[in-house]
């Protein structure tokens, strides 16, 4: 199965889809608290509005009273920074968090975080060492001085252009068995939307494992049409690029290296220089020598 899996399937991309049309959209908002305050099977949501100056959240939790959360919007391919909020719940749950709209176009993400080592000691206790008890769809890691550490993470993608009011998704997660092999294989899926790809992916990497999108334009170079991001609990990513206006025929490359900085479990996994990887999708890297990588290519014929 790891062996068929291994290969990028190509696709013709037609239609404009819906993110919820999406396999890796399997998501739902909103849900009602079925877990009592502090449990450690933490639920999360909430409402997201936008206005012309503001992303304002409005949401519920089991987390505890007093427990402190964080907000930070980011627009994609940008470096900017301090667009970010507090907020502390309440005794019934709820919180309010509002964030500075930057003035700048672009999509844009929104992460609500919550971290147990960044408590009170009394709150840090309920959820253990590291957020070691943090159980439920929500519940990611992070890496801090070469240990693995739990948060609480929930998101929204939207574009202040085009919307007013997304809701905060929860995930859907479906860990493949050989997840974390170094035999690497990668499910891409890709999606038009206006003037954007929206690549949707399986694979069994590891969480925390850094991808990169490209666009290969055959005999030339050209910059800007690229993203990364880190992949999820299940070895799912997502990412997006903007559609060329000219070029009509291309292909999207999907690449993961390894490297020195990368979390202590996947250096175990694949090696500093990927020379665990194994399979179809391993290439030697072209800037290292004896380094190898996984890339994984879609070819795409564009819309008329």
């Amino acid at each position: 199965m790891a062996q068929h899996e291994a290969e990028a399937r190509a696709y013709t991309v037609t239609g404009n889809p819906s993110q919820a049309a999406s396999t890796l959209d399997e998501r739902a908002a909103n849900d009602t608290i079925v877990h009592q305050q502090g449990s450690s099977y933490v639920e999360i949501s909430g409402d997201v509005n936008i206005d012309k100056n503001t992303v304002r959240v409005t949401g519920h939790s089991n987390l505890p009273a007093g427990a402190r959360i964080k907000g930070n919007l980011a627009v994609k391919n940008t470096l900017l920074t301090g667009y970010t909020d507090e907020a502390t719940i309440q005794k019934d749950g709820s919180f309010v968090l509002q964030v500075h709209r930057p003035g700048i176009q672009g999509s844009m993400d929104l992460t609500v975080l919550f971290r147990p080592d960044d408590q009170d000691q009394e709150i840090r206790n309920l959820y253990g060492n590291g957020g070691n008890k943090l159980e439920g769809p929500y519940v990611y890691q992070y890496e801090e001085n070469e240990h693995l550490l739990q948060e609480i993470r929930i998101g929204a993608e939207f574009d202040p252009e085009q919307d007013r009011h997304v809701s905060l998704i929860k995930p859907v997660w479906n860990k493949p068995k050989d997840y974390g092999s170094p035999q690497v294989w990668i499910k891409p899926d890709v999606k038009q939307k206006g003037n954007y790809y929206h690549v949707y992916a399986r694979s069994n990497l590891l969480e925390g494992s850094d991808v990169k999108l490209t666009i290969d334009f055959p005999g030339r170079w050209q910059f800007g049409y690229d993203d990364q991001t880190k992949v999820m609990p299940d070895g799912s990513f997502s990412m997006r690029v903007k559609k060329p206006s000219l070029a009509n025929r291309y292909a999207l490359v999907i690449t993961f290296e390894p490297n020195e900085d990368m979390w202590s479990n996947a250096k175990q996994a694949y090696g500093t220089q990927g020379e665990h990887l194994a399979g179809s999708l391993v290439k030697s890297a072209d800037d290292k020598k004896g380094s190898r990588r996984i890339e994984a290519r879609v070819q795409v014929q564009p819309k008329s």
